[in-house]
C-alpha cells in the first residue's frame, strides 16, 4: 500500500462509515437474527461507502479499495458465486457513473454550494477516476469477486459434503444397526413362538422392519458423497452392481471396457448416480431377475446401457427426452442428472417385457472434454 492523503470530507465519511459499523454490530447483537431484508440494505450501504470514500482519497494507490474486498468477502459468505461476481459489477457500474458524473460537471453545483458556505473544498481524487485508471480498477474487482465467489461456492460444497457423510455414518452406526438387530429378534422371536398365528404376525413385521431398513441403507446410498474419479469410476460401478445382487437376490452384471479414461470429475459423479438410480428403479418397479450394467465405448462415443428383464414401465414405446418431459414421464431423478450433464433421455419400454437405458457421450477430440449429447433410457425387449 503506498502513501494516500485523505481529505476533509474523506475522513468524515470515514467516521460515519465506521459508526455505521458500530450501529449494524449492536443491532445483530440484541436483535440476534438477521433477516433478508436487512441483510441486502446493509450491503447495499457497504456498497455505497468505498466508492463516495474513494471519491476523495488522493494518491497514486488508494488503500480504501480494500473496503470493496470487504464487501465482495461479505457477499461470499452471504450467499456464492453469482451474488459476488454481481457485487462485483455493481461496484464497478458505481465507480463508472461516478466517473462520468465527474466528467460531465455534475460534482461543480455540489462544490460551488460547499464554498458558498464556507465549507472545506471537495478536493475529488480525479486521476483514479480516469479511464485507464479505472478500468485496471474494474478489471480487478471482476477478477476479485470472481476468485472470492469461486472459492466460498466450493467451501459450501465442502462443509455439505462432510455434513451429508456425518448423516450417513450416524444413521449407519445408530438407526441401520438398531433396525437389522430388531429384525433379527423379530425372526428369533418367531421361530420360538408356539402360536402359528403370532409367529406370522411377527414374520411379517420382521419382514417390514427389513424392508425399511433396505430403504434407508439406499437414501444413505443416495446422500452419501463420492469420491469417484475415472480412476476408479469402473471400480465404483462393480461395487454398486455387486452390492445391488448381494441385498436384492437379483442375478446383476457389470460390463465395463478398460479403455475408458480421462474423463471429468463431474461426468464420474454423473454416471454412478444415474446406475444407482436406475438399480433402485429396478428393484422397486421392475420385479426382474436380472440386470445388467454396461460401460462401454462405440464409434468414437461413450455409452453407458442399464437393462433389466421385468415388467417395463407402465406404457410402451420409445420416447426421446423431449416427449418425458412433455408428458411427465420416465424416471425423475435420472432426468435431473441427464439435464445436470446436458445429455438427451430417449426412453423404450414395452410393458411386460422389460426396459433398457443407454446414455451416449461423444468426444470433443480437439479439446479433450467430455459433452453429454444422448441419453436413452429403455429395458430388454
Amino acid at each position: 500500500m503506498y502513501s494516500t492523503q485523505t481529505s476533509w470530507w474523506a475522513q468524515w465519511l470515514l467516521g460515519i462509515y465506521i459508526i455505521h459499523g458500530l450501529v449494524v454490530m449492536l443491532l445483530l447483537r440484541f436483535r440476534n437474527q438477521s433477516t433478508p431484508a436487512f441483510r441486502y440494505l446493509v450491503h447495499a450501504v457497504d456498497l455505497v461507502w468505498p466508492v463516495l470514500i474513494s471519491l476523495f482519497a488522493t494518491g497514486t494507490r488508494n488503500p480504501f479499495f480494500l473496503f470493496f474486498v470487504f464487501v465482495l468477502a461479505a457477499a461470499a459468505y452471504r450467499w456464492g458465486l453469482w451474488e459476488t461476481v454481481s457485487t462485483a459489477a455493481a461496484s464497478v457500474i458505481l465507480l463508472w457513473l461516478e466517473s462520468a458524473a465527474l466528467h460531465f460537471g455534475f460534482f461543480a453545483p455540489v462544490e460551488d454550494f460547499a464554498l458558498g458556505h464556507h465549507w472545506r473544498k471537495l478536493e475529488i481524487d480525479r486521476i483514479e477516476l480516469e479511464p485507464t485508471h479505472l478500468f485496471m480498477r474494474s478489471v480487478s474487482l471482476l477478477v476479485m469477486g470472481w476468485l472470492l465467489g469461486y472459492l466460498a461456492e466450493r467451501q459450501k460444497q465442502l462443509r455439505a459434503e462432510v455434513e451429508r457423510a456425518r448423516v450417513v455414518r450416524d444413521l449407519h452406526d445408530g438407526v441401520l444397526q438398531s433396525m437389522i438387530s430388531v429384525g433379527m429378534q423379530l425372526d428369533v422371536l418367531g421361530r420360538q413362538s408356539p402360536s402359528q398365528a403370532v409367529a406370522y404376525e411377527l414374520q411379517r413385521i420382521r419382514d417390514l422392519v427389513l424392508e425399511e431398513a433396505r430403504k434407508l441403507r439406499e437414501f444413505m446410498q443416495q446422500i452419501k458423497p463420492f469420491d469417484v474419479d475415472a480412476k476408479n469410476l469402473s471400480a465404483h460401478l462393480l461395487e454398486l452392481v455387486e452390492r445391488f445382487q448381494r441385498e436384492t437376490g437379483i442375478r446383476a452384471q457389470f460390463v465395463c471396457d478398460s479403455s475408458l479414461t480421462g474423463l471429468r470429475a463431474h461426468f464420474c459423479d454423473a454416471v454412478t448416480r444415474i446406475v444407482q438410480e436406475g438399480l433402485v428403479n429396478v428393484r422397486k418397479h421392475s420385479g426382474a431377475s436380472h440386470v445388467q450394467v454396461k460401460f462401454d465405448r462405440r464409434d468414437g462415443r461413450l455409452r453407458l446401457i442399464i437393462e433389466d428383464d421385468g415388467r417395463g414401465f407402465p406404457f410402451s414405446g420409445c420416447f426421446s427426452q423431449a416427449d418425458l418431459e412433455t408428458d411427465g414421464r420416465g424416471p425423475l431423478v435420472i432426468k435431473e442428472c441427464v439435464r445436470s450433464i446436458d445429455g438427451e433421455l430417449f426412453l423404450e419400454s414395452i410393458a411386460g417385457r422389460g426396459s433398457r437405458l443407454v446414455i451416449t457421450i461423444p468426444q470433443k477430440g480437439h479439446s479433450g472434454l467430455w459433452r453429454f449429447k444422448t441419453l436413452v433410457y429403455s429395458k430388454f425387449s
